[in-house]
């Protein structure tokens, strides 16, 4: 798969992944954005979405930022 540009709403009341109409996604995440919480649940939320092992989910930009460049490997190469 491509890499994804995501926006990540960290501290939301509930957990959702929202596709937007230019091909990126909205996410919110329960988890505050300290000490990387939010970005294991993004990582976890996405994998769960996709419906891949979380081995397969990487973010290759943005760790530190609201707006990240999620890289999503399929299986099918493994």
């Amino acid at each position: 798969m491509p890499i994804l540009t995501v926006k990540v709403i960290a501290r939301a009341s509930q957990c959702a992944v929202v596709p937007q109409a230019d091909g990126s996604f909205k996410i919110k995440l329960t988890q505050p954005a300290i000490e990387g919480r939010a970005n294991e649940q993004l990582i976890a939320l996405l994998a769960e979405h996709f419906h891949l092992s979380k081995s397969h989910i990487h973010i290759v930009g943005g760790a530190h930022t609201s707006i990240k460049r999620v890289k999503i490997d399929s299986e099918s190469g493994s």
